[in-house]
């Protein structure tokens, strides 16, 4: 598990975006191994259809029957009516809790994850780290969320000065680091 971090416009999510293929690199390649399959968390969640509602969503990513599918997102805190609301309709926090069901059921053994705790309440960011924790795959984030980071208890990558930096302590050494900075 790694956080990737750095002040605003450093590159983070050009580098996530380079990672999973949607951006190409600047020089050299980037390529993931052969059996790494990624789930991918944007910032916009660009990858939710707003006419279309939570279940069909879920519904057409699992194969799931209504039941299911309903018992399914109770999980992630969407009952009665509230499945069957169009994503143009939804809050920030509750998108952000589709598209993390629908990252449950693509069955990624690498999670990149941009800015994952934005717009979520209190119970979704606990929600979240739990199932970050209890994952078993690799998990690459971008966050402002120090109690995530804390919580993760990985490395730390810091994008500073155009460079990367690596700290296999974690999020206090690279925190020291930080502070001992010039300027």
């Amino acid at each position: 598990k790694v956080a990737l971090l750095g002040p605003n416009g450093a590159g983070k999510t050009t580098l996530l975006r380079t990672i999973i293929g949607e951006l190409a690199p600047l020089a050299g390649e980037a390529r993931l191994g052969g059996g790494v399959r990624v789930g991918y968390f944007s910032q916009s969640h660009a990858s939710l259809s707003p006419e279309r509602t939570v279940i069909e969503h879920i519904m057409d990513a699992s194969g799931m029957l209504v039941a299911a599918a309903r018992g399914f997102l109770g999980r992630y805190r969407f009952s009665g009516d509230d499945v069957f609301k169009p994503v143009a309709t939804l809050s920030g926090g509750e998108r952000a809790r589709v598209a993390l069901a629908l990252l449950e059921l693509e069955g990624a053994n690498l999670l990149v994850l941009d800015e994952p705790t934005n717009h979520l309440d209190v119970h979704s960011q606990e929600m979240l780290q739990a199932v970050l924790a209890d994952f078993s795959g690799s998990v690459l984030l971008v966050s402002h969320d120090r109690f995530l980071i804390r919580g993760l208890g990985g490395k730390v990558w810091a994008i500073h000065d155009r460079r990367l930096w690596a700290f296999t302590e974690g999020y206090d050494a690279y925190r020291s680091w930080l502070a001992a900075r010039p300027g």
